[in-house]
């Protein structure tokens, strides 16, 4: 429940005003009636297990510290049904965003290096503690300056206790683009450490003098932008506090100072006035925009992936590295960006290996006889929509039957992308490899002379689904069937074989084909309308687990085979995502569909194109042609939107949850296919073909 201005909170704290407001919840700003005092009132409103347990996990944390320099926790308490709160120090005055914003440019150095040793200090005891303590999102936002200029550092709510005995660590996974190091993007072993806070507050420095926001890190890696040098934006700024703040700003941990207090030492024992001439000027910068997070404007790749990195899918590991074309590979080697993370970001970057499960053998269906090309409607570019209901979370393995193989969580090692193209005249299956240099033709019209679409993988990635006849990308095939080929990996490349039908009713009208180890889903039209049918793993015929006159489309199976994700343009008057169980059935055994998203922003509109990850946290989607993503555990709430150009379609995951492909035909360009890290960010483009590249699938 939204707490109200002058309503009494657990009959102690009066509400007075609201000073922020995030996905989880808000701050506001109370009047503690027993003491007499102001306090800060943190409220979450989502009350599910996890989040009760991160919540609680922060109250625990904030109560023990005492430090001038950090909040006070004095207070925590839950509401049933309602939120939980956290009652801590109130701290009056702006933050540093706030006065850079005010200032409308950099900030005096004296004033921000003064901040810097007032931080660093509290971050000397916070990492220096029996189980150390890593805050990982400092940013300017969560310093606040008092109207006595003290600089204090808040907002807990990401921070995380470092135990140097596990291969994991423990707390909340998040980021902010622009202030996070490549290891919370889950690069290198994918661990935090204290020097994540290091880099982190070097970026808030390098921000808060030069009133831009230093390139992201991810940017950094791939290398699709470098680091500016601070001088280069304020020639004003001491060379001694430029270079520790660029010393503090490495892309490798071991770049970095090693400690807080070896961080304070170099930012002031050089301190002294630059000796810019009086003529040059302070270069003019764009200010950041008010809203956090933000980072530098995404620059498209105008080559198949110009010097830039990509993943590779580590055998049977389940991980993430990273291939760089020709002299890269030496400079990322150098970084440590090439080894497998133990840990990896969640939700704003989630990725889990799950373990490996079995592959389908369908059962081979009477062949049809395609004739006529159909009759296919033009594909809309819709968006997002309903939401919630807190039932089951995908399970990480299921039952495996033989043969063993692996799913799409876990990854085979071959790093290959399926997409359909019209280069060779009518639609046909391509593969590439993920750096998109290496494409080859599966389907050619010798074999498929209707045209092949919507490609997708067995979950062992050792058959694909394709539909056919299609003359060009649709939201219907009216005419289709369902049909499978064989991926063999030749010393060349993949290639296919043993091309046959495998679903094709009578008339067709069967497409939007999913895989997984429950079975293989797609629409299935009756007359004019959709539903959701299932063939089962073990084969045999087809069954509608959609309601008659439904409307259902674009099924997306959990990773475990459990449940849909669906499409449905009529319960709510229009298009929308929904999910049931693999029988069909509701949760809580109710009429309707629980709804996975909700019309809130910044993912407002219409929804379609759902794809659930392959680690089960998250679902991605479209909505008003921009790619969104939704945690599983809250659906209906925080959505988040990962593109910032468009038009978009079609998001479909890496095997390790971590990347996002997707057709776009952007700034008015042909539809190429794109990749791009599951946190949002710089979209490198992976084709650039004249013809039509679209529908991706990401090689289990």
């Amino acid at each position: 429940m939204a707490l109200q201005a002058n309503s009494l909170l657990h009959g102690r704290y009066r509400i007075l005003a609201e000073l922020g407001r995030g996905g989880m919840g808000a701050v506001f700003q109370a009047r503690d009636e027993n003491l007499g005092l102001d306090v800060a009132v943190k409220e979450n409103l989502f009350v599910s297990a996890d989040f009760e347990r991160q919540f609680k996990r922060e109250a625990t944390l904030l109560a023990s510290l005492r430090h001038p320099n950090l909040p006070r926790v004095t207070d925590h308490f839950v509401i049933p049904n309602e939120g939980q709160y956290l009652v801590m120090d109130f701290i009056p005055g702006e933050d540093a965003r706030q006065k850079l914003e005010r200032q409308g440019g950099p900030l005096p150095e004296a004033d921000v290096v003064r901040w810097a040793r007032e931080i660093l200090d509290a971050l000397n005891y916070l990492h220096s503690r029996t189980q150390p303590i890593v805050h990982r999102d400092i940013k300017p936002g969560n310093i606040k300056i008092t109207p006595e200029g003290r600089a204090v550092l808040v907002d807990f709510g990401l921070a995380k206790l470092h135990d140097t005995s596990q291969t994991t660590t423990v707390g909340a996974k998040a980021l902010t683009p622009g202030f996070a190091p490549p290891e919370q993007y889950g690069f290198g072993q994918g661990r935090t450490d204290p020097r994540t806070d290091l880099y982190s507050l070097g970026a808030t420095l390098y921000t808060l003098l030069t009133n831009q926001i230093p390139a992201d890190s991810l940017d950094r890696v791939m290398g699709a932008k470098e680091l500016t040098p601070l001088r280069d934006l304020n020639p004003r700024v001491s060379p001694g506090v430029a270079q520790a703040i660029e010393h503090a700003l490495g892309v490798k941990l071991e770049e970095r100072f090693p400690s807080a207090a070896d961080m304070t030492a170099a930012l002031t024992a050089t301190q002294t006035p630059a000796s810019a001439p009086e003529t040059q000027p302070i270069p003019t910068v764009v200010s950041p925009p008010r809203a956090e997070p933000t980072q530098p404007a995404p620059r498209r790749a105008g080559w198949v992936l110009p010097a830039v990195l990509v993943v590779v899918l580590l055998l049977g590991a389940g991980g993430v590295g990273l291939w760089a074309t020709g002299s890269l590979n030496p400079f990322l080697a150098s970084l440590g960006l090439l080894s497998t993370p133990t840990a990896s970001p969640d939700l704003t970057a989630t990725a889990i290996a799950l373990a490996p499960v079995a592959s389908l053998a369908p059962s081979d269906t009477p062949e049809p006889t395609p004739t006529t090309a159909p009759s296919e409607t033009p594909t809309e570019a819709s968006t997002q929509v309903p939401t919630e209901t807190s039932l089951p979370s995908p399970s990480p393995t299921a039952p495996t039957p033989t043969p063993a193989a692996t799913p799409r969580g876990g990854g085979a090692g071959v790093g290959y992308i399926a997409f359909v193209s019209e280069r060779t005249g009518s639609p046909q299956i391509f593969i590439m490899d993920v750096r998109g240099e290496t494409e080859t033709q599966l389907t050619t019209e010798a074999d498929v002379p209707g045209g092949a679409c919507q490609p997708a993988w067995s979950p062992d990635g050792k058959r694909l689904l394709f539909i056919s006849p299609c003359s060009r990308k649709a939201e219907q095939y009216a005419r289709a069937a369902i049909y499978v080929l064989d991926v063999d990996d030749a010393a060349q490349g993949p290639v296919a074989r043993n091309i046959q039908p495998l679903i094709a009713p009578p008339g067709g009208g069967v497409f939007d084909p999913d895989w997984s180890v429950g079975g293989i889903a797609y629409t299935q039209l009756r007359g004019t309308t959709p539903g959701i049918s299932i063939m089962l793993p073990e084969g045999g015929p087809s069954q509608l687990i959609s309601e008659r006159l439904s409307g259902d489309s674009q099924p997306s199976w959990s990773p475990d085979g459990k449940m849909l994700a669906f499409r449905n343009a009529s319960r709510s008057g229009r298009s929308a995502l929904y999910w049931m169980f693999s029988d069909g059935t509701f949760a809580g055994g109710g009429s309707e569909p629980d709804a996975l998203t909700r019309e809130l922003p910044p993912c407002q509109g219409e929804a379609l194109a759902p794809a659930w990850s392959s680690d089960g946290l998250s679902v991605a989607y479209v909505f008003n042609q921009q790619i969104c993503v939704i945690a599983w555990e809250t659906r209906g709430f925080g959505a988040i939107k990962l593109t910032i150009e468009s038009p978009n379609a079609d998001p479909a995951w890496s095997p390790d949850s971590q990347w996002i492909v997707f057709e776009s035909w952007r700034n008015d360009a042909n539809h190429n296919i794109y990749i791009m890290p599951a946190t949002g960010g710089t979209a490198l483009r992976l084709t650039e073909d004249s013809a039509q590249d679209y529908q991706p699938a990401w090689r289990p």
